[in-house]
């Protein structure tokens, strides 16, 4: 579907660990995230009040059995992107505006 950006994991009671992506589709909306598990065709609707590390832990729990050690991390590459786009946008927005204000 898309890019993985934050990753939950827990492990079942005999050692197996088990992963739900949050994923994000850039080429169409930036902000539309989905969930996804990584061992199975799991991936609900978002439109809900629930809360995403909720709905993940709990479809961990409950399908997986994996009801141990939840945690959730960044995404490696995800993490890096976004540490060398924002200082170069950052720039681009001081020389814009530098250069708005002198013309």
């Amino acid at each position: 579907m898309g890019t993985p950006v934050r990753h939950f994991t827990a492990t079942a009671p005999d050692g197996q660990v088990f992963t739900v992506n949050i994923e994000r589709d850039f080429r169409f909306d930036p902000y539309r995230d989905s969930l996804v598990c990584t061992h199975c065709d799991w991936s609900p609707s978002l439109l809900t009040m629930k809360k995403i590390a909720d709905m993940a832990g709990e479809h961990l729990a409950s399908v997986h059995g994996a009801d141990q050690g939840l945690s959730q991390q960044e995404d490696e590459g995800f993490r890096k992107a976004r540490l060398i786009m924002l200082p170069i946008v950052a720039v681009l927005l001081i020389v814009l505006f530098v250069h708005l204000r002198n013309s």
